[in-house]
């Protein structure tokens, strides 16, 4: 099922700049091939620009962790990133947490080593080889060298993890494993704001 976006304001100070003007939500009910239906909200700030966007699933199914072997053939699979949700490629010790500004994505595989290598290749930019120790250059470059290998789907043992506490993440493959996130695993991961989420109706 697909709904037409409703708009509303949220009396809610923004967590970026504290304006009091209210933030713009704007919830849109779509369906995600093989991942369910799910509303999509988006809270934006006019004053400063800020905006954030969620996925949150029909069904809740609170904390839940996916993982998935970084092969050629899997590249391509859908990888459904909630606002909340912590990116790991644990062999190369990597790691994206949410943060104030983070905000839902989908995309693939593919795509996500594409934003850890863009990462990657700022640091290797701003080094400053007169300050910063050489072992440092030396780790960019490994990390970059395996990025780049995994991208061109050579034979490299990687996975890719999401660790969702909010379970609005996932990886949609037949090489996907899921798992609920124990009570420790949960305590461990970052958040992002807690923002409130109500009825539109009920904002008006």
């Amino acid at each position: 099922m697909e709904s037409d976006p409703i708009d509303s304001i949220v009396e809610h100070p923004c967590p970026i700049c504290s304006s009091n003007e209210g933030l713009k939500m704007t919830v849109h009910i779509d369906e995600i091939p093989y991942f369910g239906e799910h509303t999509q909200i988006t809270l934006a700030c006019e004053s400063c620009g800020w905006r954030r966007t969620d996925f949150i699933p029909a069904e809740s199914k609170g904390g839940v962790g996916n993982k998935i072997p970084i092969e050629s053939e899997t590249l391509t699979a859908r990888v459904i990133r909630g606002s909340n949700g912590t990116i790991r490629i644990p062999e190369l010790g990597l790691e994206v947490e949410p943060g104030t500004t983070s905000s839902s994505y989908v995309s693939n595989i593919e795509g996500v080593l594409i934003r850890f290598r863009d990462m990657m290749m700022m640091l290797q930019r701003s080094f400053d080889e007169t300050k910063d120790p050489p072992e440092e250059k030396q780790r960019i470059d490994f990390l970059l060298k395996s990025l780049e290998s995994a991208l061109t789907g050579e034979e490299i043992e990687l996975t890719l993890e999401i660790l969702d506490p909010m379970g609005h993440s996932g990886i949609l493959h037949a090489k996907s494993e899921k798992w609920t996130l124990s009570d420790n695993e949960i305590e461990h991961l970052a958040m992002g704001p807690e923002i409130p989420i109500m009825d539109a109706n009920d904002s008006n």
